[in-house]
């Protein structure tokens, strides 16, 4: 058995002052493990700041490719109608050379413009060119034709294939002969 204490031999300042160390040792413990986490925490709110920059960049570049994507393939298909409206073009001209065609000539030329009216609704447009000065942007040279008058040369003496826009673009170039200056 362990003798009782002798409350005489009690030290209340050295008691305190233990006691004080003891709080102060784990006080800084504590601190220091304290400003530990916080530096953790800051460093995976950092990493998940620069986790959310990265997946909204990455939003970003596949909703612009995804634009650009389906504006092509809707061009692409836009596109693939003109050779349609390229088809009834040359079906009116032959319906044209027959006389006793002229519903033909009248009811081919309502599809074709109710074709284009369709494509309009998308933004396609035709595009004039006869009499224009040859444009690179718009009209494809598929042959040059001598010219005396100065003021044909550069110009588009003939159309092969009509030219259309979708918006400001060019959607499809128009084939064009271009006149040129016999000196």
């Amino acid at each position: 058995m362990v003798p009782d204490p002798d409350p005489s031999d009690f030290d209340a300042i050295a008691a305190a002052k233990e006691l004080d160390d003891m709080l102060a040792e784990s006080s800084t413990a504590r601190d220091a493990e304290l400003d530990e986490l916080a530096k953790q925490l800051a460093a995976a709110n950092l990493r998940a700041d620069q986790a959310h920059a990265e997946i909204e960049a990455a939003g970003k570049r596949l909703a612009t490719a995804s634009a650009r994507e389906l504006e092509r393939r809707t061009r692409e298909i836009l596109e693939s109608f003109l050779p349609v409206v390229d088809d009834l073009d040359r079906a009116v001209a032959a319906a044209k050379q027959v006389a006793e065609s002229a519903d033909v000539v009248a009811g081919l030329e309502l599809v074709k413009r109710s074709m284009l009216a369709q494509l309009a609704r998308f933004g396609v447009s035709h595009v004039p060119a006869l009499g224009e000065p040859f444009d690179p942007q718009r009209h494809d040279a598929i042959a040059t034709v001598p010219v005396t008058d100065p003021a044909k040369d550069g110009r588009v003496i003939d159309v092969v294939r009509e030219g259309y826009l979708i918006g400001e673009e060019t959607l499809r170039p128009a084939g064009v002969a271009v006149g040129k200056l016999a000196r």
